[in-house]
């Protein structure tokens, strides 16, 4: 006797309908019916904000970087080892790195201290992964100033580096100072002067030092206190000759703390380190290969620098300063009243960002 088939089970899907009112067919959009999915809806409900009872928050920074979710947080004058909170963890889970030195944070302290909150930074400093999704990986937040350095001599003085990494702090609001290393092998000031009066003219702060005569270092402490500081710049400039000018012993204290941290699956070995005359030294490797973005090419027309009090006059708003008719910049150029070598610079830049 034959068996009998059994009868296919139909599996209904969880589909909810709604009434959509469209006063035309074309503002009818398919996209309007993508199921949400769930657990991006419970990310999305999750606030920044911590909603638990009976915290005892305080406010600190984040002064290093050991895990992606544990780091050293600075408050009430101490520092402990704090983890992430599993709400942050969930909250943050698609970012590359969720916390970064120099972010404040408000840290429960009622039990084992935890991180409930991070609190909105007011600049940061990043870099990105050259990878399909064009990863951003933020390396310093909440950064008083960023320390440009160039040698005159030994290497050469090159302008034009100086110029990126001064399109890089006007990007992401951070105050530029020019320090121009090596001033012992000048033949005169008033010629390393002349070379920088484009920047003088801008109001950017310069301080011409030598880490080998002991000069200026005393300007360039005072710069330093009771800021959070970054040093980039040219390598071979003598940033680590000045910083341990600066104070004795301070690189050697970054370096054994790096130690420390080799074999931990550290996202990065960033550390904030106290100058003794008051701020922060903020030291981090990808500082080294810091540059403009491909994704800057747009905005660089507006930020680079002495472009400020021009571009606003250009006949188009996204005047790119090289073809255009009515071009603000070009008739400043052309008139010498704009630097032409600063101006040169800049389309070398941005043919470099292509």
């Amino acid at each position: 006797m034959p068996q009998k088939k059994d009868k296919k089970k139909l599996k209904r899907k969880n589909i909810k309908i709604r009434n959509i009112r469209a006063d035309s067919i074309d503002e009818f959009y398919e996209e309007a019916n993508i199921p949400i999915n769930k657990s991006v809806k419970k990310n999305q409900n999750r606030t920044e904000k911590s909603l638990k009872n009976k915290m005892q928050l305080v406010k600190g920074q984040v002064i290093e970087i050991m895990t992606n979710n544990y780091c050293r947080v600075e408050f009430d004058g101490k520092t402990a080892e704090v983890s992430l909170s599993g709400r942050l963890k969930q909250l943050k889970s698609g970012m590359r790195n969720i916390l970064a030195v120099g972010d404040f944070v408000n840290v429960d302290i009622s039990d084992i201290p935890r991180i409930e909150e991070i609190l909105p930074v007011k600049n940061k400093l990043s870099r990105f992964m050259k990878n399909k999704f064009h990863t951003e990986i933020i390396m310093a937040s909440n950064i008083d100033q960023i320390i440009i350095t160039a040698s005159y001599r030994n290497p050469d003085l090159k302008l034009g580096l100086i110029d990126r990494y001064l399109c890089i702090a006007e990007i992401n609001n951070i105050k530029p100072v020019i320090c121009i290393n090596k001033i012992d092998l000048a033949d005169s000031i008033e010629k390393v002067e002349e070379e920088l009066t484009f920047y003088r003219k801008l109001g950017i702060e310069i301080v011409l030092t030598s880490a080998e005569k002991n000069i200026n270092l005393d300007k360039l402490r005072d710069l330093l206190k009771g800021k959070d500081s970054v040093f980039t710049g040219h390598s071979g400039a003598g940033k680590s000759s000045l910083i341990n000018k600066l104070q004795s012993g301070i690189l050697q204290k970054i370096g054994d703390i790096s130690t420390v941290n080799k074999g931990q699956h550290t996202t990065s070995s960033s550390v904030m380190i106290k100058w003794q005359f008051g701020g922060h030294l903020i030291d981090t490797p990808g500082i080294k290969i810091l540059g403009l973005d491909s994704e800057n090419k747009n905005i660089l027309p507006k930020f680079f620098p002495g472009f400020k009090s021009l571009y606003p006059y250009c006949k188009f708003k996204n005047c790119s300063h090289t073809h255009e008719i009515g071009c603000e910049v070009k008739t400043a150029v052309e008139a010498n009243e704009f630097d032409a070598e600063r101006y040169e610079s800049y389309l070398r830049i941005l043919e470099s960002l292509e």
